[in-house]
């Protein structure tokens, strides 16, 4: 060998002084191969994170609100039910036992509907009805005199009924049919509610 050429091969020489054993032979990292690998993992772990944690945390949150949903349908059945004592004295004051002097003596408003549709709107038009104190007007339109006589009579023989009069009766007759019919008005003199229970 020439001088040359060995002077050549000592100029390349490593100049380090330590040498890691466990490393010889390794290749090093490829940061072709790495960069993309590591965009790889953190969007595995941000699609795991959103199917495994953020997913089921909204699941979980609506199941809260609506368990919340139901525990006040809850809470106010309950305030409902706490309230049925008051309940239970508004409807015991209405009774007959425990209503005040101005109640019992009032005619039943509902009884004396229930007796119009019973007795008098099968057999004429009520044209208007109303009710001060116990005294009930009702105005009506029936095919004869004898016919709102009847309805007159049905009437006072009902329970919640003192008397009643028929205080106006008119003939009148339909232009387009020249029809014969009567205009009346019966006064109704109603029971309060004292009389009726004592009655």
């Amino acid at each position: 060998m020439k001088k040359n050429d060995l002077l050549k091969r000592t100029t390349h020489l490593p100049d380090k002084k330590t040498i890691n054993l466990a490393l010889v032979g390794k290749k090093g990292i490829d940061l072709r191969i790495a960069i993309p690998a590591i965009i790889l993992i953190i969007a595995a772990a941000v699609l795991i994170s959103k199917f495994a944690v953020i997913d089921r945390f909204a699941k979980v949150t609506a199941a809260e609100r609506e368990v919340a949903a139901i525990q006040k349908q809850i809470d106010d059945g309950y305030e409902q039910i706490a309230g049925y004592g008051e309940l239970a004295e508004l409807y015991a004051h209405y009774t007959y036992s425990d209503m005040t002097e101005e109640e019992l003596n009032r005619a039943d408003r509902v009884v004396a509907y229930d007796m119009l549709i019973r007795l008098v709107l099968p057999k004429a038009t009520i044209n208007s009805w109303s009710i001060k104190d116990n005294t009930m007007t009702v105005s009506l339109s029936g095919n004869t005199l004898q016919e709102i006589n009847l309805i007159a009579q049905q009437l006072m023989e009902e329970s919640n009924v003192d008397y009643c009069t028929v205080t106006a009766a008119a003939t009148d007759y339909q232009r387009f049919d020249k029809t014969e019919y009567v205009n009346a008005q019966i006064t109704v003199y109603l029971l309060s509610t004292s009389e009726e229970v004592n009655g």
